[in-house]
């Protein structure tokens, strides 16, 4: 196991010195998406707005919250979330979406993940801009708040871990392909993205407690909306962060090389 634990930690070591490749990959594969549109990038954000101002509106009204509170909670949640929820609904095409390249060449296959998780932060930070437009347009703009590093250091690290193992599973067993962005559907109505945690009680809080997308959703929403995480989500996000590493060290040196066999 410890040739094969050396050989996962070469791999890694050598898909970052690899981050001028996938940078560039993952750039290029976000305009070349849109090239020849009239609105461009644009098109990102805009389902993103859309749908921030649309259920703004609708839970708003339904939980008696002004305009100027749902929409900075909401918008800043679905951006958060779409960037934390990679290792669902993203990651298991990280090896089968490639199967050619890691057939045909010796890439790392950590280059792979860091091309994919790099797409997904550029998403974020495009959707971020705007986030930061709409804010000024309803008077909420508010400065960061510093913990939004850190936050953002355990959202990637756990985007990174997780993404490795659920694509590797993905080659391995086809359904996983299709089970897990379901998944990634379903965690969207059960994280307080559209709802916040003071308004459930009983076992219901369990929802909370036990989400581990919670912890990564808040330790970064929060300090985008200028506040200074709960202590209870520093808590889940390093749990589901720890978790992550621990299957990253269980599975990835133990299956990496029948990765090619799989895709």
């Amino acid at each position: 196991m410890s040739g094969a634990m050396g050989k996962a930690f070469a791999d890694l070591s050598n898909g970052l010195g690899l981050s001028h490749v996938w940078v560039h990959q993952a750039y290029h594969a976000i305009s070349a998406k849109y090239k020849r549109t009239v609105l461009g990038s644009l098109w990102i954000s805009g389902a993103m707005v859309a749908s921030s101002v649309s259920m703004a509106i609708v839970f708003g009204g339904i939980f008696g919250q002004d305009l100027k509170v749902a929409l900075p909670l909401i918008m800043a949640g679905l951006l958060t979330y779409a960037m934390i929820v990679f290792p669902l609904s993203e990651g298991p095409e990280a090896f089968v979406g490639n199967s050619t390249i890691i057939v045909n060449h010796a890439y790392p296959f950590t280059y792979f993940i860091f091309e994919a998780v790099c797409r997904s932060f550029f998403i974020f930070l495009h959707n971020l801009v705007v986030f930061y437009i709409m804010m000024a347009f309803i008077g909420s703009i508010a400065v960061p708040h510093w913990t939004i590093l850190p936050g953002l250091m355990l959202a990637f690290t756990s985007m990174i871990t997780w993404s490795t193992v659920t694509a590797m599973f993905a080659a391995r067993f086809r359904d996983v392909r299709f089970m897990l962005p379901f998944l990634s559907s379903l965690f969207l109505v059960l994280t307080p993205i559209f709802w916040q945690p003071s308004m459930l009680s009983g076992w219901r809080l369990a929802l909370v407690h036990y989400n581990p997308l919670y912890g990564l959703l808040e330790v970064i929403r929060m300090p985008l909306l200028g506040q200074m995480p709960p202590t209870e989500a520093w808590i889940i996000a390093s749990i589901t962060t720890v978790l992550g590493l621990v299957a990253w060290l269980v599975f990835f040196p133990a299956n990496r090389r029948r990765i090619p066999f799989w895709v």
